[in-house]
């Protein structure tokens, strides 16, 4: 009877350590987030990026598909630069001797922070989110783009969800790995420098990235492909592209981590980004 109680006594105990400290990442995931909300870089990446929308959607094309090819990605382009930063300077903060972690007197381990400071990501992820939905809504109210030339013209191509979706979930992933790095590397600022001059050379390329077999691996896959002197807007790919930009995000926030879920999160991530690489081959319309 002794050893049941103590049993139970442990157990209960146990239960409630762990709902206290559920409840402190909680908490301190609220903090991380309105921390993240006050961060210059992410609201100049949303500036940056509305200007890019408008001035993108008033423009004439100069050539077929160029809308339709080129306003997802570089409306997005400043959020993956600046989420980048931002991410970086959150996971860097544990090792940074000038800027102490947050609620330092909260009894969490180092994993736990992390996990917080991933959760507000959710605020570039947001900030992009209305901006995709003003690209889906704008041009189903102007009846669409243009998409190739000739006997083939589509005047009212649209966008699937699933494509602007995409910008989401790289903001995401770029995201993770910055959280990664910054928890990775004793110094923030050569790891940002080095971090906006490869993220501005992926951005200002991205049509480099339509060429297979680039275009599976793509941090944005762009939309449409030429195949055959035609532009195909082939979603089975987007949406395989899409699960593998899921997988990159799990893999990279494993990556951030030392312990707990670190391993699942890696395993699994990177299952998901190669398996979803494949899927992209096995459907491809090239």
């Amino acid at each position: 009877m002794q050893q049941f109680d103590m049993t139970t006594v442990a157990l209960v105990t146990h239960s409630a350590v762990d709902t206290n400290r559920r409840a402190a990442v909680v908490e301190l995931a609220r903090i991380e987030t309105f921390t993240m909300l006050r961060r210059a870089s992410v609201w100049l990446g949303l500036v940056l990026s509305i200007v890019l929308l408008v001035t993108g959607a008033l423009a004439e094309e100069s050539w077929s598909s160029q809308k339709y090819q080129s306003l997802v990605p570089l409306t997005l382009f400043p959020m993956t630069i600046t989420t980048f930063v931002a991410g970086v300077r959150s996971g860097n903060r544990d090792r940074s001797r000038d800027r102490p972690a947050l609620a330092e007197e909260a009894p969490l381990g180092g994993d736990d922070r992390t996990l917080a400071r991933i959760a507000s990501l959710i605020v570039p992820v947001g900030f992009a989110a209305p901006l995709m939905l003003a690209v889906g809504v704008g041009s189903r109210i102007e009846g669409g783009f243009a998409v190739d030339e000739g006997r083939f013209l589509n005047d009212n191509a649209m966008h699937s969800i699933f494509e602007l979706l995409q910008p989401l979930l790289a903001i995401a992933v770029v995201g993770a790995l910055a959280v990664a790095i910054g928890r990775w590397v004793r110094r923030s600022g050569p790891a940002i420098v080095i971090g906006v001059v490869v993220f501005f050379m992926i951005g200002s390329v991205y049509w480099v990235w339509n060429i297979p077999p680039a275009h599976t691996t793509a941090l944005m896959q762009v939309q449409p492909f030429d195949i055959a002197d035609r532009d195909i807007v082939h979603i089975p790919t987007v949406i395989f592209h899409d699960l593998y930009l899921v997988g990159l995000a799990g893999l990279f926030a494993g990556l951030a981590l030392r312990g707990g879920v670190r391993r699942p999160l890696v395993v699994g991530g990177l299952a998901v980004a190669v398996i979803s690489v494949a899927a992209q081959f096995a459907v491809s319309p090239f």
